[in-house]
């Protein structure tokens, strides 16, 4: 380019602006791409979060199901279990009764 001695011409500037706008444009070009790199990245980031939170919501609709049916079957398995215990407490207290029958019988 220019020396220290010299001064610089009207070529010289227009030269060296040239050669500014040029690598300008260069930089820019190259953060563009850097940009778009990143926006296509973001963009498969997203849609994979997309991906994953499809997943889990179906994931969460399985589990809320399966213990709506766990809890009904528990539901039905206590219900079974009391009317058990209520038959079987029926029978204890029938055979009381008999017992006390029998009992006074053999005792007169």
């Amino acid at each position: 380019m220019v020396a220290h001695d010299e001064f610089a011409t009207k070529a010289d500037l227009k030269e060296f602006k040239d050669e500014i706008i040029h690598e300008f444009y260069v930089v820019s070009e190259g953060l563009m791409d850097h940009i778009k790199l990143l926006a296509e990245g973001h963009s498969g980031v997203v849609q994979r979060l997309d991906r994953v939170e499809t997943k889990l919501d179906h994931m969460e609709k399985g589990n809320e199901r399966q213990h709506i049916e766990t809890r009904a079957l528990i539901k039905l398995s206590f219900s079974e279990l009391d009317k058990r215990l209520s038959d079987l407490e029926s029978q204890v207290k029938e055979l009381q009764e008999w017992r006390k029958q029998i009992q006074s019988r053999i005792q007169v």
